[in-house]
């Protein structure tokens, strides 16, 4: 049998660019949700793990986005499992041959359907794909929004409220619940830094434009433990006392090693608060 050949590297990253950016201030509406696996790599494997959301108000979208997660089996360990958005794996695909030859990457493809999508307020039809950029979006993006149009019409029973906001220079801070009866039943929060280095202050942060705190694997968080560790507990305790803003017992959020990252989410979960009560959800 005739043994696979590795791509050769290469380096074209000085010709791409993607953005890796939420949209900002409030997003609300009605939530749609979608996902499934595709493309295993052989029989029993789960394969690559696509998740649609849609946020639809007054008939209106105002949010599509898709995020992969990579296949937990993928050929290199380090990216087994990974959020392709939002992890330096757009960096490894600008060594790979085939994007010297397409010019874009898995991210590019993504936000220029997601744009047509919101613009001509629709989830089927023709649409223009990036060659290079669409195997992802054809297995797995597009049908998924096939599946979420055909739900349009009725009510989802869900709602979404996600904030983005700058919490310093080259960071923006990203929150995001959905709710159901009035209940909060997904919380989420990240820090996303800059597309470009020369937007992050920070000389210590400049590493990881183009990724976000909680999907970087190589960020060093300065909290005491991972930045994703933490908010994952934050999820949790949120869920669990249907408060935003209380962090009675969570780690590190008493001086002396209070970490920066409580006040930044703070702010904006505060302003989430305010956004849930002045639409009598609070």
């Amino acid at each position: 049998m005739e043994e696979k050949k590795r791509e050769k590297s290469v380096d074209v990253l000085d010709r791409l660019f993607w953005t890796v950016q939420p949209p900002m201030g409030l997003v609300k509406g009605d939530y749609y949700r979608a996902e499934n696996w595709f493309a295993p790599h052989f029989p029993g494997d789960k394969g690559y793990h696509g998740i649609l959301e849609v946020v639809r108000r007054d008939g209106t979208l105002q949010m599509v986005e898709f995020n992969e997660i990579n296949n937990p089996t993928y050929y290199i360990r380090r990216y087994q499992g990974v959020s392709k958005r939002l992890s330096d794996y757009g960096f490894l695909q600008a060594t790979k041959e085939r994007t010297a030859k397409s010019g874009v990457v898995l991210v590019n493809g993504l936000t220029h359907l997601e744009e047509q999508m919101v613009a001509e307020n629709r989830l089927t039809g023709e649409f223009d794909l990036l060659t290079g950029a669409s195997n992802s979006i054809k297995r797995s993006m597009l049908p998924l929004a096939e599946e979420i149009a055909g739900r349009l019409d009725k009510p989802s029973g869900q709602v979404y409220y996600g904030l983005s906001q700058a919490v310093e220079p080259g960071v923006t801070g990203r929150l995001q619940i959905v709710l159901e009866a009035g209940k909060i039943i997904s919380c989420a929060y990240d820090e996303i830094f800059a597309d470009r280095q020369e937007e992050i202050e920070d000389p210590e942060l400049k590493p990881y434009y183009r990724q976000s705190k909680y999907h970087c694997p190589d960020y060093i968080s300065t909290i005491g433990a991972g930045f994703n560790s933490i908010f994952d507990l934050l999820s949790a305790r949120v869920l669990e006392t249907q408060s935003l803003t209380d962090l009675t017992g969570l780690p590190f959020t008493e001086e002396p090693k209070r970490a920066k990252e409580w006040d930044n989410y703070l702010e904006l979960a505060r302003r989430m608060e305010d956004a849930l009560a002045a639409d009598g959800l609070r």
